[in-house]
């Protein structure tokens, strides 16, 4: 274990300010890993066009962080396969710009690997800055929990015993270390081994739904996915986008479309009516509960679908 390396990348899109305490709180944890087990870690920043100087500000800060520069924005898919493609350790952490991760973060996600050897992707337990849990696993989706997500049905508890869900929301699923069918890649810790088998993301895919098709193919694979919550860090949800969150509904959609058209395409047409009638009830009932925002948004999305 002593002589495991790490390689961590992060993309940055203009979060300066953001990427910069992320960096701080990434050194703490690294140093507390580097303490306890002795190995090398590499920490490498490809910055997609940001125009908010955060190049130029890590690289000042941080001057033990390898920094490369993009002079246009190749999205979450593309900018980590080409990362991926430069890191030459054993494990590589795909970690967001605006996650702070724990002291431990790193120690524990490591110790994890050591003692339970199925274990191939790791996932961590995120928090919003308040402290709520955010949701960053599920299962895959498939055209029957994709029904009971677009119509809300995964509040209720029959269901998701039932059908297990894509988006779970419950405590309980969230609250011990099991296999899952995908974790969020604000906090995606895998072997080197997964990378090279099924050749990362798909870059038809910019932003939003990647790491769950990547996923899908890393189980079909027959590498096992694992959520472990003992893991933690606080994902600032939103950051690169401004907090606008509204976006990032249409790009799932967008990436549910295209996921889809690959995986179920004879079942994609009459899915699409039913997302829309979904969309249509999310539509009606947001906008009878005055949420006028939430209702466009919803809207927006029959375009997409």
């Amino acid at each position: 274990m002593n002589n495991l390396d790490l390689s961590i990348i992060i993309l940055s899109y203009n979060t300066k300010d953001i990427t910069l305490r992320a960096l701080d709180k990434l050194k703490l944890a690294m140093d507390y890993c580097q303490k306890k087990l002795g190995n090398r870690i590499e920490v490498m920043v490809l910055d997609n066009a940001s125009d908010d100087g955060s190049a130029q500000a890590i690289k000042a800060e941080f001057p033990w962080v390898k920094v490369s520069t993009s002079y246009i924005n190749l999205g979450f898919s593309k900018g980590n396969n080409k990362m991926m493609k430069k890191a030459k350790t054993p494990y590589t952490l795909l970690l967001n710009s605006d996650v702070y991760v724990d002291e431990d973060s790193l120690y524990k996600a490591y110790a994890y690997f050591r003692v339970n050897l199925n274990c191939d992707v790791l996932g961590a337990r995120l928090n919003y800055a308040d402290g709520r849990l955010q949701a960053s696993a599920g299962n895959l989706p498939n055209p029957l929990n994709l029904i009971t997500w677009i119509f809300s049905f995964t509040f209720l508890p029959l269901s998701n015993i039932i059908i297990p869900p894509f988006h779970p929301k419950g405590k309980r699923f969230f609250s011990k270390a099991h296999q899952v069918g995908w974790v969020m890649g604000a906090f995606l810790m895998l072997k080197k081994e997964v990378f090279k088998k099924t050749g990362g993301f798909d870059e038809n895919l910019f932003m939003h739904m990647e790491e769950v098709e990547w996923c899908k193919r890393i189980k079909e694979a027959g590498f096992k996915i694992w959520y472990v919550p003992p893991v933690e860090a606080v994902h600032l949800h939103g950051a690169s986008t401004s907090f606008d969150l509204s976006s990032s509904f249409l790009n799932e959609l967008k990436g549910i479309k295209y996921y889809l058209n690959e995986y179920y395409k004879s079942f994609y047409f009459p899915l699409k009516l039913i997302l829309i009638l979904g969309l249509i009830g999310r539509i009606m009932a947001f906008s009878l509960l005055g949420k006028g925002a939430r209702a466009r948004v919803y809207r927006e999305g029959l375009s997409v679908i």
